[in-house]
């Protein structure tokens, strides 16, 4: 019954009011609700000290982890004598020092065009020209339209080639401080640019022995004059382990040699290897012919013997068959195509007509691709080719070409690149413990599994940069501090929550739980467990590393002892921490496990895993929090139910208590008027 409904119990009565149902209730709540809420409440207090003491457990359980990891005495350090190289170390490279001399470290390719300019946004040039290089194994050429801008060629060039090569725009000061430079992405002589005339082999397989007359080169000297180089390669080079290499080196020395073209060298004419060492390539800057002979140059992978002789320009279309009614000019030559051709030509016999006709003019030759097309060339590298009449310009229009000065290579080169190279890319060299190794990049982590060196500079001659590689006993020491550090913040808990005081009959909250109140006789149990490496030999235990217990179970370090024990037998410590391996006594292999392993191995049966016993512990603390929370509402319902019930007697018997003393009430008066009026009478 609602409190409400409870208001005005009592008046009939004077006795069954409000008052002694709510006493009778608070006797009631202590006795059945009371005793279920101290439950409640020290389920509650357990499940807080249950988490921090995980917490804690947590905390120790680190360090002894890392302590049972056996890559944790993998660990390395590393020390360079100079700084011409850095380097790193994985774990478990073993312990050494290494030999480095760098005699070269990898170059990338840096070119600069030779015209300058006041202006990013300068015209480069106002004719159409070429850029035709080679690098990587592949061509590329560049249409360079009039009118673009040094900004654009810059982008071209990068956009051209996918970035592998970069055209970057270089502020160099002076009147006209800005530069075009041609620079290769990576590094390595793989990332060469090659501009002009390049010849490149197939891989080479085998390398033969070169006598005289085996492979010629054939080179055009400082006056343009041809001089034939012959190479030649004893069977010892030929077949040595760096036989590509080799093959260079004789075909410099060579050059060399001659002294024509000797001061050519590297400037003008070089000599490069593809970016898998397998394959040659010849080139010469200047764009000028190359050509190859020899007994042997099909072993050496040359399916071309010369560089072809590029056109000055292409007819874009085929000449126009039947009388052609118009004049143009080639060179100072002009020719009138109206008396040279009829109505029954085709276009291809137009195209024969014109073609000899151009032949006829002094250093200026012209050929017809046989579908009425002609291309031309020049013995000066030049021509220019005008129209002489409104119908002539109509006629070169006709076939693709724009009248104006037509240049080769050479004379772009002379005139409008002028190309120098200001580094040349080149592998990294180094002499790694006295063997001579090559790389394209200086980021080098091939030569010793583990170790990775960048080369930063070159080292003084017999100064050589030595990598000294260490012990990482730092790691381990950390650890164990950790760990000492860990237990004693774990055992007070432990004590506080477990103690029983005989005297006060005080006991923790945990006192009474035997997986938790067994942790740290566990724990000290393995601290001081010795591990046997053998039947004659004396065993270790964590005391020989410089840890004790005290008579209240502190923990405490003497570091000096430690690394003593680390430094003077490093063995000894993985075996005593990690553990070993031997043979039982049936011969079989088997691993004893080191203490820090035992003792991870008794943290996981208190943590990992749902059968952990602080796990199930925690689990039964859920359960019972559940259970306790159903038994009070199930008991605050049955007194609500009890107390509703009782109200209702009460309001009845109040009821007829008021009946009762109404009656009696109304009896009183009758009496009292009786009496009254005998009294008068």
């Amino acid at each position: 019954m609602a409190m409400g409904q409870l208001s005005s119990l009592g008046l009939g009565s004077g006795v069954l009011n409000y008052d002694v149902i709510e006493k009778l209730k608070k006797a009631d709540e202590k006795t059945m609700i009371a005793p279920i809420e101290r439950k409640m409440k020290e389920n509650i207090e357990k499940q807080k000290e249950l988490v921090e003491l995980n917490t804690l457990i947590s905390g120790f359980k680190s360090p002894i982890s890392s302590l049972s990891d056996y890559s944790t005495y993998l660990g390395r350090t590393s020390s360079v004598s100079n700084d011409s190289i850095k380097a790193s170390v994985s774990a478990g490279v073993p312990i050494q020092d290494i030999k480095i001399d760098v005699e070269s470290i990898a170059q990338g390719d840096i070119n600069e065009v030779g015209i300058k300019f006041g202006s990013r946004d300068d015209v480069f040039s106002t004719k159409d020209v070429k850029l035709d290089f080679y690098t990587k194994g592949k061509r590329y050429v560049l249409d360079i339209k009039a009118g673009m801008t040094l900004n654009d060629v810059a982008q071209a060039i990068t956009d051209k080639t996918n970035g592998e090569v970069m055209g970057i725009v270089m502020k160099t000061g002076g009147e006209k401080p800005y530069q075009l430079m041609i620079n290769s992405k990576g590094t390595g002589e793989a990332s060469r640019i090659y501009f002009g005339s390049t010849l490149s082999s197939e891989p080479i397989k085998e390398l033969q022995e070169l006598n005289n007359g085996d492979f010629t080169i054939t080179f055009k000297d400082k006056n343009l004059n041809e001089q034939t180089i012959d190479v030649t390669l004893d069977s010892k080079d030929a077949s040595s382990q760096d036989r590509m290499q080799t093959l260079v080196q004789a075909i410099r020395k060579a050059i060399e040699n001659n002294p024509d073209t000797k001061e050519l060298l590297d400037s003008d004419i070089n000599v490069g290897l593809s970016e898998d060492n397998t394959s040659l390539i010849l080139n010469d800057r200047r764009g000028y012919s190359i050509k190859l002979g020899g007994n042997k140059l099909s072993s050496l992978g040359f399916s071309t013997t010369e560089t072809k002789e590029e056109a000055l320009f292409n007819t874009k279309k085929p000449v126009p068959s039947g009388k052609i009614d118009a004049s143009i000019t080639i060179g100072s030559v002009p020719l009138n195509l109206a008396t040279m051709t009829n109505e029954k030509n085709t276009s291809e016999d137009n195209a024969k007509i014109i073609a000899e006709a151009i032949e006829n003019i002094a250093g200026v030759h012209a050929k017809t691709d046989g579908k009425g097309g002609i291309s031309i060339t020049s013995e000066i590298g030049e021509v220019k080719i005008t129209s002489d009449d409104s119908k002539g310009a109509e006629f070169l229009k006709e076939l693709g070409i724009k009248g104006g000065l037509f240049q080769d290579y050479t004379r772009l080169q002379e005139e409008v690149f002028n190309f120098k190279n200001l580094q040349q890319a080149s592998d990294a060299k180094i002499s790694f413990n006295g063997a001579t190794i090559t790389r394209p990049t200086n980021e080098i982590n091939d030569i010793i599994n583990g170790v990775n060196i960048t080369l930063v500079h070159t080292t003084e001659p017999g100064n050589p940069a030595i990598i000294s590689i260490g012990r990482d006993t730092e790691a381990i020491k950390a650890q164990v501090r950790d760990f000492v550090k860990t237990y004693n913040e774990l055992v007070p808990k432990l004590d506080e929550l477990t103690r029983y005081d005989p005297e006060t009959k005080i006991a923790g909250i945990f006192n009474g739980v035997s997986d938790i109140r067994t942790i740290r006789s566990s724990i000290n149990t393995l601290f001081s467990k010795p591990i046997s490496f053998s039947s004659t030999g004396r065993p270790y235990s964590l005391v020989d590393f410089g840890l004790s217990l005290d008579e209240k179970s502190k923990m405490s370090l003497n570091e000096a002892q430690l690394s003593n024990m680390i430094n003077q037998d490093p063995q000894k410590t993985i075996d005593s921490f990690y553990g070993f391996d031997r043979k039982n006594l049936f011969g079989q292999e088997e691993h004893v496990d080191g203490i820090f392993v035992q003792l991870n191995k008794f943290i996981k049966t208190l943590t990992d895993g749902s059968n952990a016993k602080l796990n199930l512990y925690q689990d039964s603390l859920t359960r019972d929090a559940k259970s306790l929370d159903k038994d009070k509402i199930q008991a605050s319902e049955r007194l609500k139910t009890r107390y509703d019930t009782m109200a209702s007697r009460f309001a009845a018997y109040d009821e007829q208590i008021a009946k009762a003393n109404n009656s009696f009430n109304s009896v009183q008066m009758m009496i009292d008027q009786a009496t009254g009026n005998n009294k008068k009478k």
